[in-house]
This record gives structure tokens, C-alpha cells and sequence, in this order.
């Protein structure tokens, strides 16, 4: 997830794309106002602060009949919900009793309260604004006025300020690509947007081998990244084929790194996607085999460092847990058995920096990314490449957010903003040494 600035003096934030959909009527006595916009598959709407008016794809009309206005409260941006809304097809549910606004985005659910500090996200509680409590929903000349920036990474909504007209521009667009299943190995989304175009994506070439996804780097000779998924179907009995190859499915006149490529350089042949991770047959392990699988690592990062938290996991999932991973590299030059190098296979090859690692553990149960929250389990380490690393992969502990610094990646894209701001923080897990049923990381 990209960092996020306050509304007023951030740049362009750009979100997932969805379509609005809110559920839920108002009771007789109405504080989120009434109706003024007809609903459009494809909008833009521009609002501006102090101004009773807004622009939905161009067309100016009153937010409301009595002449609300976006304000800035508590240094924060709040808009009246109803008017935003409707201006996109969806409608917002009023709870009297409880003075609660509920909103729905697909498949996201958010609660907001009037005067209240916390949000609810899918059921997960949320600080609108960690840093200040006094952001809070407000009611004001009899409507609703909630939160933009809160709103927005919430439930996907594109937005941009222009700080000297103080113009608001919200766009929401109808996703037309759906969110994959269960088990899918790009079920966090693709970190670098990686598409399948040679001509136009030579160092970000996406591939799939059916057992795992890469983005592939043809300069570099390696992946980018490659993600996967880790289930108690993922594991079998089928033994190590060690069956190294080149990838012949690269485009043609792509450098394809041989099975010997990396001999003598002093560093080993190490899997992105482990072997071990894929036992269920022979096929989903010969396929693990790939050379596009492959980054010169630092024989003790690879034999014990990365071995040890590879094994942790699989340890994982036979305890009733699945895995979501997410591996890559960056950085140029790392020191193997005999020295330090930079690129090896005569210069087909760059030897990186830095390895990295990023895994949200689940329960076993079913749709996998709504049960994502934010006390969702994520371990994330990053290690050096070199041969005098501890053995120990709890020494290298870091964030989601610091690997992403380092790299530029979206690595957990497709979860919700508000629960990525906690998760990739650290969200406990990644960064401190804790026990949870009995198991110490």
C-alpha cells in the first residue's frame, strides 16, 4: 500500500477500482438528505470546499436542496455522505437508534457512528483517524458528514485534491476484473502490476506456471517477485525431482539461463517457490525446477536461513493453517561461498542484494481475502545475501511497509486500504516475538 497524506495536501491517490453498491433505507426522520442525483455506471464527481454545488461528469447541480457544503473539521476533510453516494447509484442506510451510517462497496461493509472516533470494517474495528481522535462523523445542519479520506480508503475510492481551487475529485469506475478465489496463487494482488507483454514489459514480464506467479526481469535474469499459495493440498509425498532446466516458455530471444548457469559462481540455485511446497505431484514440483524460479543465493541464506522459515510455514499449514507467500529480491551485489559478485553467468545473471519474504497465515476456511483483518497474522523478513547470515529467519523481521519502501511493490493490493495500514505496519506480528496457541515464532 502507497502512503497515504491528508486529504488537503496529499498528491493523486489511486485505489482499487470497484462498483458502488450501498444497501439500506433511511427512516422517516432523514439526516442523510434527500435524493438529488440519478445513478451512472461511470463517474466523476468534483466538489469544492465552502461551495453548496457539485459537478457529477460536468453537470453542476446543489449537493442538497438546503445548501450543504463540504468542511474542514479538525484539520480533516468531511463531505455529506448522501450526496457522494447516490451521485454513483448506491444509497447509504441511517440507523436512528444507534446514529450509525452504514455503507457497502461490493463486498466490503463499512459502519460509521455519529461523534465516534472508530469505524467498522468488515466487522474489524478501525481508528478513523489514529492520530487525532477528535475526527469524528458529525451531523451538521441536519446531515450526515462523514470522514472523506477515512471513507475513501475504506471502500476504494479514487481521490485527488487540488489545494488551490480546494476542488475535491472523487472517481469511481466498475471493476471488470474479478477478485480471484480461494487459493489463487495472486490472491494479494500483483505488487508491480506485471503484465504479460514481452515488447512492453521486458523487466516486468508476468508469467504463470500453474503452481506459481512471477514477475520476471529479463536484464536481471531472475524474478521480480513470485507469489503462491500453501494448502494442506499443496502438500503430498512426491519426492525432489531436482530436475533444473531452462524455461523455454520465455519469449523468443529472451536469455534463457541454463541449468548450469549458476556453476562455480558460489552461489546456489535457490527456489523463489520451494520444492518442499510443492509435494502434491510431480508435476507441481518439476515445475518449482525452473530456472524463472531461481535467484543466486547465498548458500547459508538458502540452506539454513531461508530453509528454517520455509519449513516453518509448511509447519503451519499441517497445524490447519494456509499460507499466502509472497517472495522477491532487489538490490545488486551479494557475497556467496568464495566472494562478493554482482552479476554471475557472464553477466546474464544479477546477483541481489537483499531476499524478502511476506506471509499472511489463515485459519483453513473459505473466502480466504475477506477474512483478512487486522489482527490477521503477517510475517515479513528481509535478509541480506550473504554467507555469514544467522541461521535464525526471526533475526531478519521487518514490515510489509519497509519491504515495499525498498522495492516499490503493492505487495497485499487487493485487501482493503484501511486493514493494509495496520497489517503492513506490522500489525504485531511481523515485528515482535509473540506466542499464539502455544506456537513462539
Amino acid at each position: 500500500m502507497q502512503d497515504r497524506s491528508h486529504l488537503v495536501t496529499s498528491q493523486s491517490e489511486t485505489a482499487r477500482n470497484c462498483t458502488l453498491k450501498l444497501t439500506g433505507g433511511c427512516p422517516s426522520k432523514d439526516l442523510l438528505g434527500a435524493s438529488t442525483a440519478t445513478a451512472l455506471s461511470s463517474t466523476t464527481v468534483k466538489l469544492w470546499i465552502g461551495n453548496a454545488s457539485m459537478s457529477i461528469n460536468g453537470v453542476q447541480q446543489p449537493i442538497d436542496a438546503q445548501g450543504t457544503t463540504p468542511v474542514i473539521v479538525e484539520g480533516r476533510t468531511l463531505v455529506p455522505i448522501r450526496a457522494v453516494i447516490e451521485a454513483f447509484g448506491g444509497s447509504a442506510a441511517w440507523e436512528s437508534s444507534t446514529r450509525k451510517v452504514t455503507a457497502t462497496l461490493g463486498k466490503d461493509s463499512l459502519d460509521l457512528w455519529i461523534d465516534k472516533p472508530q469505524a467498522s470494517l468488515n466487522g474489524t474495528t478501525l481508528a478513523i483517524d489514529a492520530a487525532n481522535s477528535a475526527v469524528v462523523p458529525v451531523i451538521t445542519n441536519g446531515r450526515t458528514m462523514l470522514p472523506l479520506r477515512f471513507v475513501a480508503e475504506s471502500l476504494g475510492i479514487d481521490v485527488q485534491y487540488d489545494a488551490m481551487t480546494r476542488m475535491i475529485t472523487l472517481t469511481y469506475s466498475k471493476s471488470t476484473v474479478a477478485l480471484p478465489a480461494d487459493g489463487s496463487n495472486l490472491l494479494l494482488g500483483n505488487p508491480s502490476n506485471a503484465v504479460h507483454d514481452s515488447s512492453s514489459s521486458p523487466d516486468n514480464y508476468l508469467m504463470d506456471s500453474g503452481y506459481y506467479v512471477l514477475s520476471y526481469n529479463r536484464d536481471r535474469g531472475e524474478p521480480n517477485w513470485v507469489s503462491w499459495y500453501v494448502g494442506s493440498s499443496s502438500l503430498g509425498s512426491t519426492p525432489r525431482k531436482d530436475d533444473f532446466r531452462a524455461d523455454s516458455t520465455l519469449p523468443a530471444g529472451w536469455y534463457q539461463v541454463q541449468a548450469n548457469g549458476y556453476s562455480g559462481s558460489g552461489f546456489d540455485r535457490g527456489h523463489n517457490c520451494p520444492s518442499a511446497d510443492r509435494t502434491s505431484t510431480v508435476a507441481a514440483n518439476s515445475s518449482t525446477f525452473l530456472m524463472t524460479n531461481m535467484i543466486p543465493q547465498a548458500p547459508t541464506n538458502n540452506q539454513q536461513t531461508w530453509n528454517n522459515f520455509e519449513s516453518y510455514l509448511r509447519s503451519l499449514v499441517t497445524q490447519g493453517n494456509e499460507v499466502y507467500v509472497v517472495m522477491g529480491s532487489y538490490g545488486i551485489g551479494g557475497t556467496g561461498s568464495s566472494s562478493y559478485q554482482t552479476t554471475i553467468d557472464s553477466g546474464h545473471v544479477t546477483v541481489p542484494a537483499y531476499i524478502w519474504k511476506v506471509a499472511v497465515v489463515l485459519t483453513d476456511g473459505t473466502k480466504d481475502l475477506s477474512r483478512i483483518t487486522t489482527s490477521t497474522r503477517v510475517i515479513a523478513i528481509d535478509t541480506p545475501n550473504i554467507n555469514s547470515i544467522d541461521s535464525k529467519w526471526q533475526a531478519y523481521l521487518t514490515s510489509v511497509d519497509a519491504i515495499e519502501a525498498a522495492t516499490g511493490y503493492d505487495l497485499l493490493s487487493n485487501v482493503p486500504v484501511a486493514i493494509q495500514k495496520v497489517i503492513e505496519a506490522g500489525g504485531g506480528w511481523s515485528l515482535t516475538v509473540q506466542t499464539q496457541k502455544g506456537d513462539v515464532l
